[in-house]
């Protein structure tokens, strides 16, 4: 071989090894979009003024399911996490939600944590407790209609004043105007 050739073969051995010849290049990494930021939705929810009487409170969730029971579930923990204007408690007591339920009529069952003895006393509390709950799913969640409570998994007749015995309907005369 010439030297000619040996150069030219050198430098060409050269430009394979460092030039990369034969290797591909790496593909850009994928962008992924962003997740699309969720649209606040807002909510009517209702807590017992002093008049005791129900009163409407606007809050803005971050994102509301458009399932029935995910959206009644985040509705009642919203009641549980009170009035954020200063109203009266729907649930006396640190409620948890066990359950949600809604059959093909537009009746939803919410099933909560019991209350301790003594928690909800008096027809006032047992108002606000029922119809504050009743009130805020059925005005947030179309197709519902009614809506019973259950405590640990029972269906009860009463804490004391109230039918709690079966579905009820949101009662107007209870609402502030």
């Amino acid at each position: 071989m010439t030297t000619r050739r040996r150069r030219s073969a050198a430098t060409l051995l050269l430009v394979l090894i460092f030039g990369g010849c034969g290797q591909r290049s790496a593909p850009p990494p994928a962008t992924t979009p962003p997740p699309p930021t969720p649209t606040p939705s807002r909510v009517l929810l209702f807590f017992p003024g002093e008049d005791t009487l129900l009163h409407g409170e606007v809050r803005e969730i971050p994102e509301l399911p458009s399932e029935l029971a995910p959206r009644i579930r985040l509705l009642v923990e919203e009641l549980a996490l009170g009035s954020t204007r200063g109203r009266g408690a729907v649930f006396p007591w640190s409620v948890a939600v066990l359950g949600v339920f809604v059959d093909e009529g537009g009746d939803a069952f919410v099933d909560l944590s019991a209350p301790p003895p003594r928690a909800v006393e008096g027809s006032a509390t047992e108002t606000a407790l029922l119809f504050g709950t009743v009130s805020s799913v059925v005005a947030n969640c179309p197709g519902v209609r009614r809506l019973q409570l259950l405590f640990d998994g029972h269906e009860i007749e009463t804490l004391g004043h109230l039918d709690f015995s079966r579905p009820l309907a949101p009662r107007p005369e209870l609402i502030a105007r």
